[in-house]
């Protein structure tokens, strides 16, 4: 079954969204379904790897198999990801903020924001970054664990109209992380080291 959202709460199945190869099946088979071999092309990935990458992540549910299709007297099966979405719990990532750990699967988010600042005439001075990555690690954990606890209030019973859901959604999300005082304390140490570079460059 294609969910809309799953939320990785399994810190065994959280680790493998640190291989960027898998990341990119999940992306790509969230879209439609692949065969192995379409998968091996689109990725520019051996066929051994593709299927060796798959079964774990089919172990784990986050990928199944949808069809199988004969092909030139062969048996070909059809894969996609079990939902459109994918999140690691807010939780994990506490975990391993407590123990000074890196977070695999929001390092390349938090490093694509930084690179992405320059596009907003945003400079960032060598010796901030580390402390904006922190930051927004952090950002981004309580983001998530006032999304968790909104889709958890959530009656699955209740049907939404089309984009209704995800306003709701964003407009509850915004109301607890108001009442944050850790995010706004983030937040307002984000603005004061991201905004004078921006009206220094501006001015």
């Amino acid at each position: 079954m294609h969910k809309g959202l799953i939320i990785i709460k399994d810190p065994e199945v959280a680790k493998l969204f640190a291989d960027e190869t898998r990341r990119q099946i999940l992306d790509t088979l969230r879209h439609r379904e692949h065969s192995t071999t379409e998968l091996a092309k689109a990725l520019e990935k051996s066929h051994s790897s593709i299927i060796h990458h798959l079964n774990l992540l089919k172990e784990a549910g986050l990928v199944e198999e949808t069809r199988t299709e004969k092909v030139r007297n062969m048996m070909v099966s059809y894969y996609r990801s079990t939902a459109r979405r994918f999140m690691i719990s807010y939780s994990l990532g506490e975990t391993l903020n407590e123990e000074g750990q890196e977070i695999p699967w929001q390092e390349s988010t938090v490093q694509y924001i930084i690179d992405g600042f320059e596009a907003f005439d945003i400079y960032v001075p060598e010796e901030d970054k580390d402390g904006i990555r922190r930051l927004l690690n952090t950002y981004f954990l309580r983001d998530q664990k006032a999304f968790e606890e909104v889709l958890e209030q959530r009656n699955e019973d209740m049907k939404f109209r089309r984009f209704q859901g995800h306003r709701v959604i964003r407009l509850l999300k915004t109301l607890k992380l108001s009442a944050d005082p850790e995010y706004n304390k983030v937040v307002s140490e984000l603005r004061d080291l991201l905004i004078p570079h921006a009206s220094e460059r501006s001015a």
